[in-house]
């Protein structure tokens, strides 16, 4: 009966097999699959891998024992939450052979100390990359994480790295430098891009971006966007002729306290199809009506909306604010329509914690 067996198994095709091994990752292939039969090892060695690194110790076991025996051109997908089995992979193998990786995931990734930047130079070999993600950190605590964060962008939007990429997230670990990117200059091309996520950008840097961003249908900061004291950037913004991301319905925004209702408006009128608006700052954005006029105008289509607004209740002001904010919401038929909600809250930002009103309402509650 076992002899049965193993001939029917000599015959299933090759397509057949690599169908099924596209169910697992690479720890599952080698320990269900490998030793099988000769026929099985082969297609094994040739099948497309997916590579999850998730213990230090299985990871180095897999490095030294198993890669070794595979095509590393074969890998489509390498991800790891784990700095010390990265690390040792990047020793081994060069990361411009990984000519065929469709997705990499990196968190905690650190690197040597390295200004010709050769590592993430050699990202322009990845021809068909779809998706990146990077968390990059700097052991030696000066500012290398930063430099490498900007490198990596300007690699992307002004030297054409990864063509095909379609999301895209790369942050630092809580470091930023406070300052636009220096060597980064306005784009001029439409990227492949449809999901971004960065932790910090100035607002120049946002408008430099703005031609790339016509595919764009997720974009967040969910650390800070800010001016960062830059006192000529106002003279370059781009006079509006066309929305620059039209196809966005999902922004996510952290605003610093130099963010003003000016910015958003400018921000909107490139989003005009926005579906959901989730921004969090500080209390000068705490009025009812400006948001009234800015929302009816430029999101037409927004469906779900949350602020929230960071101040103190020793600030008379923000209380003020707050009060006048609670009293226009009940009265103004904008508002009343989408059933908003206001809550108090708290978060912490450094150590201190801060008052925080939240404010939401959902389209789909709206009274009829």
């Amino acid at each position: 009966m076992s002899n049965l067996q193993c001939s029917v198994i000599e015959l299933f095709p090759v397509e057949l097999w690599r169908e099924v091994f596209d169910y697992f990752n690479l720890y599952e292939l080698w320990f269900s699959f490998c030793g099988l039969n000769d026929r099985i090892d082969e297609i094994l060695i040739q099948t497309t891998l997916h590579i999850k690194f998730e213990k230090d110790d299985i990871a180095s076991f897999f490095m030294k024992n198993v890669l070794p025996r595979l095509n590393v051109t074969n890998i489509r997908s390498l991800k790891s939450r784990y700095s010390r089995p990265v690390s040792y992979f990047f020793s081994i193998y060069y990361i411009g052979s990984l000519v065929q990786l469709r997705l990499l995931s990196i968190t905690f990734m650190y690197l040597y100390i390295d200004n010709s930047f050769t590592f993430w130079n050699s990202l322009a070999s990845l021809k068909y990359l779809k998706s990146l993600e990077l968390l990059v950190c700097d052991k030696s605590g000066y500012v290398n994480s930063i430099e490498e964060k900007e490198f990596i962008v300007c690699s992307i939007f002004n030297k054409g790295f990864c063509p095909l990429l379609k999301s895209f997230a790369v942050e630092t670990d809580g470091r930023t430098r406070d300052a636009s990117i220096p060597s980064l200059i306005t784009t001029t091309r439409t990227t492949n891009i449809e999901y971004i996520s960065l932790d910090s950008l100035s607002f120049n840097d946002l408008i430099k971006l703005l031609p790339a961003l016509q595919n764009v249908k997720s974009f967040r900061i969910y650390y800070e966007l800010s001016h960062y004291n830059e006192p000529n950037e106002q003279q370059q913004k781009m006079t509006i002729t066309i929305s620059l991301m039209p196809k966005c319905t999902r922004l996510h925004l952290k605003l610093l306290n130099d963010i003003m209702f000016e910015d958003i408006e400018y921000i909107l009128k490139h989003t005009p199809n926005i579906k959901d608006l989730f921004l969090s700052g500080w209390w000068h954005f705490l009025d009812a009506k400006k948001w009234e006029s800015l929302l009816s105008i430029y999101c037409p289509k927004l469906l779900k909306l949350e602020f929230s607004y960071t101040g103190s209740d020793d600030d008379d002001d923000f209380v003020k604010a707050v009060r006048t904010f609670h009293q226009d919401c009940a009265t103004i038929r904008f508002w009343i329509e989408r059933n908003v909600t206001i809550m108090d809250d708290e978060v912490c930002d450094w150590d201190q914690y801060l008052d925080c009103i939240v404010v939401k309402f959902n389209i789909q509650k709206m009274n009829h």
